[in-house]
């Protein structure tokens, strides 16, 4: 007589799957952020979650620094905005043009390519942790304060590491932008639409802060922000959102918009 196969599900209900490996989530964040974050919540603290993407980020910096500053055309257009600068404060009164052509020789022995490419790869190693550490706090304090939820903080810097992925991504287009236009300040943003972009313009500064990177980020912040603290994430997103605009037209309007980009 044949025995009937056992069917019965011996998979305890209060069980929880397998945590992922970190390259799963790495690339989960991009399409399943939700997912992720659950995950993030639910188990225990892992370095991985935020060193590994702030070291790929970091690795694109450094390439982007060598990639853009290898760039002749980009070099030069640094070059004349230096010297646009210096005979506007000539202009100005504010230097003689002795001053101004004693300022520009020093300058250029900083902003020569190989100067560059240090000084870029350097930036972008700090920037990357600071830029870590800081959205980590952030998110603790806007759940503590907005969401009235004290999360543990290393949850909150593991979500802002995970998200530094978003970061990274528009980073590389960023530099194939840059590359194949030849201009400086190109991004996936409503810069695109200047055919001279210049830095100190808060105009064009305003249009490159419309990057599609900057509202993915914010969106995958305000997904992580809300699965930590269990706040809706419409109320996630717009006190993000919001901090956001403050900061952006903050260094736009003070003259420090490349922080803003």
């Amino acid at each position: 007589m044949e025995t009937a196969p056992d069917t019965t599900d011996t998979t305890d209900p209060g069980s929880t799957p397998s945590p992922t490996s970190v390259w799963p989530r790495l690339i989960n964040v991009f399409v399943a952020p939700g997912e992720v974050f659950e995950e993030v919540k639910q188990s225990a603290p892992r370095v991985s979650n935020w060193l590994v993407p702030v070291l790929i980020y970091v690795v694109v910096g450094v390439i982007s620094s060598f990639v853009i500053f290898s760039q002749p055309a980009i070099i030069q257009q640094i070059h004349d905005q230096q010297a646009k600068a210096m005979d506007q404060q000539v202009k100005n009164g504010k230097m003689t043009q002795a001053q101004a052509d004693q300022a520009t020789a020093a300058m250029d022995k900083f902003t020569g390519p190989t100067m560059m490419k240090i000084f870029g790869s350097v930036g972008a190693a700090v920037g990357s942790f600071i830029h870590l550490l800081w959205w980590g706090f952030l998110l603790w304090l806007l759940g503590r304060w907005f969401m009235g939820m004290k999360t543990p903080f290393l949850k909150n810097i593991e979500i802002a590491g995970l998200t530094t992925m978003i970061l990274a991504l528009g980073m590389i287009v960023s530099i194939l932008l840059t590359v194949i236009t030849g201009k400086l300040g190109m991004t996936p943003s409503l810069a695109l639409l200047v055919s001279n972009f210049d830095m100190k313009n808060k105009a064009h500064l305003l249009l490159a802060a419309v990057n599609v990177f900057s509202f993915w980020q914010i969106g995958v912040l305000a997904c992580g922000l809300s699965r930590l603290t269990g706040a809706t994430f419409a109320k996630a997103v717009l006190v993000i959102a919001a901090y956001w605009a403050a900061y952006t037209l903050f260094f736009i309007l003070i003259g420090f918009g490349q922080m803003a980009m």
